[in-house]
């Protein structure tokens, strides 16, 4: 008995200690973020600008993309609206740590946190809670704004299915921002290959039309893409109301996605870590 109390007090002193750098991350880049505080106006006028466009884009398509879109709803706008949404979310995955890595090489910042007590996957995912929540926000906004302003119908949405996916999904592409993060710190560049990824998803996983109207080798590189599955169960979800027993499929595989590469991704980041620190390049761009 007293073990077991030893410990739980233990388990609570050590999961306080690792909320509170949480905490103490995500307020840094809150404030950070008030600092420029033009930046969400522009945040918000970009949104608003792929809005519009796509409004107009789906009033120009409505009929002769009917047959292809008559499994998620018949609507172009809502179908590009949640492909926008996802892939504005799951960029936040791929660039945010990589971003930070780069940020923190700039201040100095990044070999003073390195040598902290703290571990390694501590301060790679408090580092993007900020960013995580920002990415949120602005699913908000899109839906808003569409709802409001242009007539998008959500109301058959599972919201539970959509949440479930969502957390997968970004699981299973967190690990490609955290490989991505290694390539700066042992090359001091990672954006070309994170911005071609996500690129490549955009293009082939869905976003402005359905995979099925690619010729059938593109729909297979597509299949070995997460973010395929990921908009395509998030769009049954929330455009067709789907269950999460209905979206097995998709949840298997970004559920594969998430356990395998997770635990490659750290063991890359640690390896680089430590190649970078007998370099002595902590501190070098």
């Amino acid at each position: 008995m007293k073990i077991w109390k030893s410990f739980t007090c233990e388990w609570l002193v050590k999961t306080t200690i690792t909320f509170n750098k949480i905490t103490a991350f995500f307020i840094r880049d809150f404030l950070e973020e008030l600092s420029y505080p033009l930046a969400f106006l522009w945040r918000c006028g970009g949104i608003l600008f792929r809005i519009v466009t796509f409004y107009f884009l789906g009033i120009l398509v409505a009929g002769a993309a009917s047959p292809q879109l008559a499994p998620y709803g018949g609507s172009y706008f809502a179908f590009v609206i949640v492909g926008l949404a996802l892939g504005s979310f799951l960029g936040v995955a791929l660039t945010a740590i990589s971003n930070n890595i780069l940020t923190g090489m700039y201040t100095g910042t990044l070999e003073a946190m390195l040598v902290t007590p703290s571990s390694l996957s501590t301060i790679i995912f408090s580092s993007v809670v900020y960013q995580f929540f920002s990415a949120l926000i602005e699913i908000l906004i899109f839906i808003i704004l569409g709802i409001c302003f242009f007539g998008l119908s959500l109301g058959q949405a599972n919201i539970l299915a959509a949440g479930v996916l969502l957390a997968l999904a970004l699981l299973a592409h967190l690990p490609l921002g955290i490989m991505a993060a290694a390539f700066v710190l042992v090359l001091k560049r990672g954006d070309p290959i994170t911005l071609m990824f996500h690129h490549l998803s955009a293009l082939l996983g869905g976003v402005y039309f359905p995979i099925q109207v690619l010729p059938q080798w593109l729909q297979t590189i597509a299949f070995f893409l997460p973010f395929t599955h990921a908009l395509e169960g998030l769009r049954q979800a929330v455009l067709n109301g789907r269950e999460l027993a209905q979206l097995v499929p998709q949840v298997s595989i970004l559920a594969a996605f998430a356990i395998v590469l997770n635990p490659v991704s750290l063991v890359f980041f640690s390896w680089a870590v430590r190649l970078a620190k007998r370099a002595g390049t902590l501190s070098q761009y």
